[in-house]
């Protein structure tokens, strides 16, 4: 949502050479409720303005007579991360309109006519602010209006038509959105894909039916819905749906409500083993559907199998009459998408699909964007999740306890374990002890060595959702570390009851094993892993933060005690653990017992060869010649998995880069997606305009300032309030 020009507290400048005009252009866009309105002459002294302070709004003539010109600043405005939040409209002659297509895909939010007088200008911006909150403040939905009556104008109906489809690909079951594809079509004469979608339309929300009969009697005059044949439109984009349910009435009810929604591909399983084995085999599935009460398989494992054992992330939607006000807590913590009672309704069934596909693709509301943050950070894909923290942090409506609560998980999933505590410790105080916020301190408290304190947050989280098995894992292993070796077995044996075949309780069992010193069965265990990366990474995280607290010796007995329990096939892991144990020794002074280990490692083929040979002959010689090694800071332990990696590591955001040019592009692309810049990224010309190509020959100089590059948020960071 464009906030800015709902709530109209940002700066805007105006553009004209004229000063009367510039006046004028002022005085109206004051009108409409902006205080912090500027005028200046040309583009040059708008960009200046914009490297010292952040700019919402700019409206500007073309100015193609002048060397920086309205195009270049469109350009400079999509390839450059910093001014990202800007929008920018065009006042153009008739003659003028031929650069629209090549404006729009550079993120032109909407052109007005020029010459203009005040009342001229009044009504169209008045007009645009009323297409804006039509459309619900979205930026991308603005520009498409300007854009498509352009294009319908000038009988551009091809490249319309495969905008109209991608912006419904971006807004799954956008009922105004599906209408608009239909005149494209109509003119192309696509009549019966045309037909489709106005029958897909009355499908979905029969009080829709004026509006379809207008469209019939604009663009099919004497025919009607009753003569399609076709299934329904695929509006929704999904090619693969898996449902789990053993009433067979229900899954017909389903299967037919896709059908019409245009979804062929309905996997059909009645029980929670087939639903798990059809994740397995089906790597394309897009939604999974599930009732709460299944045989074989309860619904709650059920739903824990689906994340563990798909290929992708998906939304899930629980279709019962049976979850009960205890399951809640547990259902919210899994993710679940969206909930819909028995007995089934097909108008009410149809409208939360879509509503959940859309919240997936787009996530706009409080809980959609929660959910989506917590996927992206638990696949590692922590830009993507920032790209919604910053909505999420701007939204007003949101309290300060559910943002405390996500930057606490930011703040984990960047090992920043002390700044996720105290963020953790001030959401309790606002929001109090949620599942989520005691679940977070609980592997924070962990990752601190604060057991005793990790055991109580995991414990009441437990409480509250007694069916989770991955905490249950971490409870054991915090016995384990607490030296509870029989309340850690106690507990492995509760998660054994759950789920006897789960690999993540098998990892568990091996770790509390090797917490134990006993190697011989954490070698058994992990020999029938599919991957033991998982628990040799713990087990070598452990050694490492032992070391960062001085625990020197217990750091090399861990290391010791991991070494004992690699399998015999995994030599190159063996490898990595033996490295490590070598630095240990030289941490610790060691240089004698830091040999043995890195001759075992330069033995085999890893990715620490190299530099165990160069640390192996540098320890060589230093026993030699009786100096001390000095173990450098870039010497550190080699994780196991990238995302162990240590802190002590340089990161991106530790380093002052100046953006120009080619990195300019390509990091805005990365950070950008389609829907953030009005249509850029999702409106592409097939031919560029000539007159347009010309006026965006050169670039437009941009150096911002340091504040500038610190606000790509757009004050969003500063909505909360910090903890030291």
């Amino acid at each position: 949502m464009e906030s800015f020009f709902k709530e109209k507290d940002g700066k805007v400048i105006v553009v004209d050479p004229s000063g009367a005009a510039r006046t004028l252009l002022a005085e109206v866009v004051r009108s409409l409720g902006f205080g912090d309105v500027n005028g200046v002459a040309g583009i040059k002294e708008a960009v200046e303005m914009m490297e010292v302070e952040p700019i919402r709004w700019i409206v500007t003539p073309l100015m193609a007579d002048q060397q920086e010109n309205g195009m270049k600043l469109l350009d400079l405005f999509c390839n450059h991360p910093a001014l990202k939040n800007l929008r920018v409209s065009f006042l153009l002659e008739e003659s003028e309109q031929e650069v629209l297509p090549d404006a729009f895909e550079r993120g032109l939010l909407s052109y007005h006519s020029k010459p203009f007088t005040k009342d001229s200008l009044t009504s169209e911006l008045s007009g645009l602010f009323k297409t804006f909150e039509a459309v619900d403040w979205n930026g991308s939905l603005l520009a498409a209006h300007y854009l498509r009556t352009h294009m319908m104008e000038a009988e551009r109906y091809q490249e319309l038509l495969v905008f109209e489809k991608k912006l419904l690909d971006l807004y799954p079951g956008h009922l105004d959105q599906m209408f608009h594809t239909v005149p494209p079509l109509a003119k192309m004469g696509q009549t019966e894909e045309a037909l489709s979608v106005l029958k897909q339309i009355k499908v979905i929300d029969s009080n829709q039916e004026d509006k379809i009969q207008s469209y019939l009697a604009d663009y099919f005059e004497g025919q009607s819905l009753d003569q399609v044949e076709s299934d329904g439109y695929n509006f929704l984009g999904l090619k693969k749906i898996l449902l789990v349910d053993n009433d067979d009435s229900v899954a017909n009810e389903v299967v037919n409500a896709f059908k019409e929604m245009g979804v062929e591909d309905v996997v059909v399983c009645n029980d929670g083993e087939a639903g798990t084995q059809a994740v397995q085999e089906n790597e394309d599935i897009d939604l999974v559907i599930q009732e709460w009460r299944i045989p074989k398989l309860t619904g709650p494992l059920f739903l824990q199998k689906v994340q563990e054992e798909s290929k992708k992330s998906v939304p899930i939607v629980l279709l019962s009459s049976l979850i009960e006000d205890q399951d809640i807590p547990f259902v919210k913590e899994m993710g679940v998408a969206t909930m819909i009672k028995k007995p089934l309704k097909k108008d009410e069934f149809t409208k939360a699909i879509i509503w959940t596909i859309q919240q997936d693709r787009l996530p706009t509301e409080q809980s959609s964007m929660e959910r989506k943050m917590r996927q992206f950070l638990n696949e590692k894909k922590v830009q993507e999740a920032q790209e919604i923290k910053e909505r999420y942090i701007a939204d007003s409506t949101i309290k300060i306890g559910p943002k405390e609560v996500m930057e606490a998980e930011f703040a984990y999933v960047q090992k920043e374990f002390e700044k996720a505590r105290d963020f953790g410790i001030e959401a309790i105080k606002h929001a109090g002890d949620s599942i989520f916020i005691l679940n977070l301190l609980g592997k924070t408290m962990m990752n601190l060595r604060e057991f005793d304190v990790a055991l109580k947050c995991f414990e009441k989280a437990q409480a509250l959702a007694p069916m989770n098995l991955e905490r249950l894992c971490q409870i054991a292993e915090v016995h384990s570390e607490m030296g509870n070796d029989e309340k850690a077995q106690e507990t492995i044996e509760q998660a054994q009851d759950l789920d006897p075949d789960s690999e993540r309780v098998k990892e568990t069992s091996a770790k509390v094993a090797l917490n134990a010193g006993d190697s011989a069965t954490a070698k058994t265990i992990m020999a029938q892993l599919k991957a033991m990366e998982n628990v040799v990474s713990y087990m070598n995280n452990q050694a490492v933060a032992m070391a960062r607290c001085d625990m020197v010796n217990e750091g090399i007995q861990q290391y010791r005690t991991t070494l004992a329990a690699i399998p015999d096939t995994r030599k190159d892991i063996y490898a990595i653990v033996s490295y490590n144990l070598g630095l240990a020794h030289l941490r610790a002074g060691d240089m004698d017992g830091a040999q043995p280990p890195l001759e075992e490692a330069v033995q085999h083929d890893s990715v620490v060869k190299d530099r165990a040979e160069k640390l192996l002959k540098k320890v060589k010689g230093a026993i030699k010649s009786g100096k001390p090694l000095q173990v450098q800071k870039a010497q550190a332990p080699i994780p196991l998995k990238p995302e162990d990696a240590s802190g002590d590591q340089a990161t991106d955001s530790d380093k002052v880069v100046t953006l120009d040019g080619a990195k300019a592009k390509v990091l805005t692309l990365v950070n950008a997606d389609p829907g953030d810049m009005a249509c850029h990224l999702i409106f592409q010309v097939q031919s560029s305009n000539d007159k347009a190509q010309k006026l965006l020959s050169g670039n437009l100089k941009f150096t911002p300032r340091e504040a500038i590059l610190r606000g790509e948020s757009g004050g969003a960071d500063r909505a909360i309030v910090k903890i030291a």
